[in-house]
């Protein structure tokens, strides 16, 4: 798997994808900042102009990572069947485990250096120009990132599953957002008549971070509790457990 692992990184530094990706998550913030600056140069009171109203836009919406996960690996690994690389891979002997861990590591790695990346260019932007007042600080966003970090791996993990089991990039697209997202809902909206399933619904990250209130006047992230920390690691965690094993046996009878 180490030789595989390497071929990849290999493969991935020579590809001007991750690169236009990365650069895509780095210019987003930044723009957003240069944006509430320029709106000072007119109006030098714009109350939007500031550090916590820029980093509420992502502290509040967690699930920003997940969606970060999903266009990464497809980015990365979209076209692997497409181009045959997959097929040629599984005819030099390396098993479908070692594929599927293979791609988790080098997600997982080029994830975490263009998230830091990323995130160090937001936050000097925002100081840099604007001004630095408001609940929502810095230090909010690091700490997201750090709660936020397991339920984005299940979802980096979720997307090189659909990726590799399903031929239409589409379809995988669409079965990814209904596990996170559309389902989520739909068992919110049904715990709100059933309490069994409410608990349950709301052990699921997508119906837990909708009542956050992070915005110009308050901070109040779920993480910043212990309870709401621990729903944050054990949701993330089951979903890795979860994805993974699913992973490992759905991919073990699918023809690659």
């Amino acid at each position: 798997m180490f030789n595989y692992v390497k071929s990849e990184f290999y493969r991935i530094t020579h590809s001007a994808m991750v690169y236009a990706v990365g650069f895509a998550f780095l210019a987003a913030p930044t723009l957003i900042n240069i944006m509430l600056y320029c709106f000072t140069l007119s109006k030098p009171d714009y109350p939007y102009s500031t550090t916590s109203f820029s980093y509420s836009n992502v502290v509040s919406s967690p699930m920003i990572f997940c969606v970060a996960a999903l266009f990464l690996v497809f980015a990365l690994y979209e076209g692997n069947k497409r181009n045959g690389n997959l097929k040629n891979v599984v005819t030099t002997g390396i098993s479908r485990e070692k594929i599927f861990w293979g791609q988790i590591i080098v997600c997982l790695v080029t994830s975490a250096i263009i998230l830091i990346i990323t995130v160090a260019a937001y936050i000097f932007s925002a100081r840099l120009l604007l001004r630095i007042e408001g609940p929502v600080t810095e230090m909010d966003l690091i700490m997201e990132c750090l709660a936020v970090a397991p339920i984005a791996v299940a979802a980096l993990i979720l997307a090189i599953i659909v990726v590799m089991l399903f031929d239409k990039s589409f379809v995988g697209f669409i079965f990814w957002l209904c596990i996170l997202f559309v389902i989520p809902q739909l068992l919110f909206y049904i715990g709100s008549e059933v309490q069994p399933v409410r608990e349950i619904a709301m052990w699921l990250p997508r119906n837990f971070f909708s009542g956050m209130q992070v915005n110009q006047n308050v901070c109040a992230p779920i993480w910043d509790t212990t309870s709401g920390l621990g729903k944050c690691l054990i949701s993330g965690l089951t979903g890795i457990g979860v994805f993974g094993i699913v992973g490992l046996f759905s991919l073990r009878r699918k023809e690659l």
